[in-house]
């Protein structure tokens, strides 16, 4: 999947990024980390614009975002719950819950940065009921801004050393997603052992 969209970064060019990173954010399963990132080395080379890579990846990613939102908030938990019924989805799905009810807004701007794969489980929740449209797009915008300028410059700066790179963000990725899981696990078995503490007898 990822050589074959990589692949056809010479023919689409940007438009191809636009797609993905839209399409990414709406959950579909498409390597927008890694094309982001192929797209900075190649203004490295010359070959993009590194201001036109950066505005095209900052617009396809605020549009996404938004189309989230909106459906969420118009098909409410229906969207949710069919997500939830699928194996792939539903673990990402709890753990996103878990951090929108811990950490309210600040979880929408974590999701959208350092826990970029939470980030449309995130976007979808958040329209649900979770927050306000505009605490929601205030800080996913910020957060949009800083993971386009990241990724776009990390590829651009270290372009000759793509793959390892995109090694290295996936083993972060992979650190900061089992913590998650396990912070998730752990408000659930607080809240649990709440019900069952304050339940009658």
């Amino acid at each position: 999947m990822i050589d074959t969209v990589l692949a056809l970064i010479p023919d689409y060019g940007l438009f191809l990024v636009f797609g993905v990173v839209f399409l990414a954010c709406l959950a579909v399963p498409l390597p927008a980390s890694m094309l982001v990132l192929t797209a900075g080395s190649f203004a490295a080379a010359g070959d993009f614009s590194f201001v036109l890579v950066v505005m095209t990846t900052f617009v396809a990613f605020i549009l996404g975002d938004q189309l989230a939102f909106a459906l969420a908030s118009r098909f409410g938990r229906k969207l949710i719950a069919r997500l939830s019924q699928s194996d792939r989805f539903a673990p990402i799905l709890n753990r996103s819950e878990a951090l929108l009810q811990k950490h309210g807004a600040l979880s929408v701007l974590m999701s959208h940065t350092i826990i970029s794969p939470t980030c449309p489980y995130i976007s979808y929740l958040s329209g649900a009921g979770g927050l306000p449209w505009r605490s929601f797009t205030g800080v996913a915008v910020m957060g949009a801004l800083i993971w386009t300028l990241a990724y776009v410059g990390l590829g651009y700066v270290f372009a000759t050393q793509l793959e390892q790179v995109a090694t290295l963000l996936s083993n972060f990725f992979g650190v900061v997603l089992a913590v998650a899981t396990a912070i998730g696990a752990l408000l659930i078995l607080r809240s649990r052992w709440k019900k069952m503490r304050d339940a009658p007898a």
